[in-house]
C-alpha cells in the first residue's frame, strides 16, 4: 500500500513543479498534462484507500485523515480545473504542494496509535465523507484569501512583481473565495447535523461535549458571521481574509489538531 502512496506522491510533486515552474516563467495557459498527473497520482492514492475501508472499516486516525484530507484536495482541484476555471486552477501553485506535504506527513505519521473506533455506519461515514469535502473546500478558500492579501497589498504599496502578474483579478480571487466558503459552509453544516445524529444514535445525546467540537463551533460561527457580512454590509479585502483564515485555523485544530494532540504529544509523554 505505501507503494501506491510514494507513487501518488511522486506525480503530485511532478505537477507541483510544473505548475510552479510554468508560472514562474509567466505562461499564463495552464498545461492539460498536470490535469492527468493529478489524476493518475489520485487513482494510485485512491484505490488502495477506499479497499481498505470497505474491506476493514479502517479507523480515521491522524495519519489516514491526512491521506483522506490529501485525496479530497486533489478530487477538489481536479474538478475545479474542469469547472471553475483559471482561479481555481491557480490555486495548485499552493494547493498541489500541500498535498504532497500532507500525504507524505501521513507516511510518516502512519504507524501513530489509531483511535478505538472504525469508521463504520451510514451517518458516521456520511459525516467524515462531508467533513472532509468542507476541509477541502475552506483549505481552497485560505490560499485564495493569502492570495486576495498579497494582491491587495501589492497594490496598496506599489510593489507589482511576476507574482502579481501571476494572479487573476482581484475581484474573480474575492468571488472565487466566497463561493468556495459558502460550499464549505454548507458540507460543514451538513457534516455538523450528522455528527449529531451519530451522537445521538450511540450515547443518546445531540451534542457530546470535546475539543474537537469546540473548535469546529467556533469554526462555523466565525464563517457563518463571514457570510452575514458579506451579504450584509458588503464585507472583502482583509476583513474578509482574517475571518477566512481564522476559521481556516480553528477548522485545523478541531480536524487535526485534536488527533495530533492525542496520537502523539499525549501518547509520547
Amino acid at each position: 500500500m505505501e507503494l501506491h502512496f510514494w507513487s501518488a506522491t511522486g506525480m503530485y510533486a511532478m505537477a507541483s513543479a510544473w505548475v510552479i515552474f510554468h508560472q514562474l516563467r509567466g505562461q499564463r495557459a495552464e498545461t492539460v498534462a498536470v490535469w492527468w498527473l493529478v489524476l493518475a497520482g489520485w487513482v494510485m492514492q485512491g484505490v488502495p484507500m477506499i479497499r481498505e475501508l470497505v474491506g476493514s472499516g479502517a479507523v480515521m486516525n491522524l495519519a489516514l485523515s491526512l491521506e483522506w484530507s490529501s485525496w479530497v484536495m486533489g478530487l477538489l482541484y481536479l474538478a475545479g480545473w474542469r469547472l471553475l476555471g483559471r482561479e481555481t486552477r491557480l490555486a495548485g501553485v499552493l494547493l498541489l504542494p500541500l498535498m504532497v506535504i500532507t500525504l507524505g506527513g501521513s507516511l510518516f505519521l502512519s504507524t501513530a496509535a489509531p483511535e478505538a473506533r472504525g469508521v463504520t455506519g451510514p451517518l458516521l461515514i456520511g459525516h467524515l465523507v462531508l467533513s472532509l469535502l468542507a476541509y477541502g473546500l475552506f483549505t481552497i478558500a485560505a490560499i485564495f484569501a493569502l492570495m486576495d492579501a498579497f494582491q491587495e497589498h501589492a497594490l496598496k504599496s506599489k510593489h507589482l512583481g511576476a507574482l502579481f502578474e501571476m494572479l487573476p483579478p482581484l475581484n474573480a480571487l474575492e468571488s472565487t473565495l466566497f463561493l468556495m466558503v459558502r460550499m464549505g459552509f454548507l458540507l460543514l453544516t451538513m457534516s455538523m447535523v450528522t455528527g449529531a445524529l451519530h451522537a445521538h444514535e450511540q450515547k443518546g445525546v445531540y451534542f457530546l461535549f470535546s475539543h474537537k467540537v469546540v473548535f469546529t463551533w467556533a469554526t462555523w460561527l466565525v464563517f457563518g458571521v463571514l457570510l452575514v457580512g458579506r451579504h450584509i454590509q458588503g464585507w472583502r479585502g482583509r476583513r474578509a481574509v482574517r475571518f477566512t483564515l481564522w476559521g481556516y485555523a480553528l477548522l485545523v485544530l478541531a480536524f487535526l489538531g485534536v488527533k495530533f494532540v492525542k496520537e502523539i504529544i499525549i501518547v509520547n509523554q
